[in-house]
């Protein structure tokens, strides 16, 4: 964050999301744990389920996708490379990155160009491969501006959340320039924040076990090119979920 910023500013900049995300952990309603586990809980053969989601830490598993794969587009390619995360995850196999962003510049009508990827892209070839998006629209059509309780929410469900964020206020990125946009993977919670998946990584351990706090994540996401914005993405099929590692 620009040292001359005022606090003032930062509040009208990041919104709700400043305001929810200064609750301790410890106390926030949406982390309690619950009586009544959601249909996405129930374990199915071979899902690994070890921890319910309303337990107060757990992690969905989905496997690692980098996109600096050597690809002309491995610069600009998160949203491509976290959609394909996802995917796997849910177990619709065979789409390849490159694939994937063809498909999502078709829509966005760059195709050839090395800018990035629209979130509303990125969810339209979601849809397209089967999976369903939540939460990135309101009921007026506008953008939805994710609150802490939304993202909490959205990941007890068994949903992961990708938010678009500003990739220097991120934990690791911190000498980057201001301007770089990024979308990142939440997939659980521990009582020091979310954990994350980033494609900026190339080694699956540190791809999928970022942690970003509430606070950090308000402020990445509050300061965005969109603030606030984030989809959650469902499958056909639960995810696996385990303790936070």
């Amino acid at each position: 964050m620009n040292r001359h910023w005022t606090r003032r500013r930062l509040l009208l900049t990041l919104g709700p999301l400043v305001r929810v995300a200064a609750a301790p952990w410890s106390v926030h309603p949406a982390l309690a744990q619950t009586d009544d586990p959601s249909p996405a809980n129930a374990d199915t053969p071979g899902s690994r389920l070890t921890i319910s989601l309303t337990q107060p830490e757990f992690r969905l598993v989905v496997p690692f996708r980098t996109q600096k794969d050597g690809s002309r587009w491995q610069t600009s390619n998160c949203g491509p490379a976290t959609l394909g995360m996802l995917l796997d995850g849910y177990g619709i196999s065979g789409q390849e990155t490159d694939d994937l962003r063809l498909r999502m510049h078709t829509y966005q009508g760059t195709v050839g160009m090395r800018t990035g990827t629209g979130l509303e892209h990125v969810a339209h070839v979601a849809e397209d491969c089967g999976l369903a998006t939540h939460r990135l629209y309101n009921a007026s059509g506008s953008y939805h501006t994710w609150s802490l309780d939304d993202i909490v929410a959205e990941l007890r469900q068994g949903r992961p959340v990708m938010p678009l964020v500003r990739l220097y206020l991120v934990p690791g990125y911190e000498s980057l320039a201001p301007r770089w946009g990024h979308y990142i993977l939440l997939t659980g919670i521990t009582p020091a924040g979310f954990t994350f998946s980033d494609s900026l990584k190339t080694d699956p351990a540190p791809g999928t076990t970022g942690l970003i706090s509430a606070s950090h994540l308000g402020l990445a996401m509050g300061n965005s090119h969109i603030p606030g914005q984030a989809a959650a993405f469902g499958g056909p099929r639960p995810l696996p979920v385990v303790a936070p590692s």
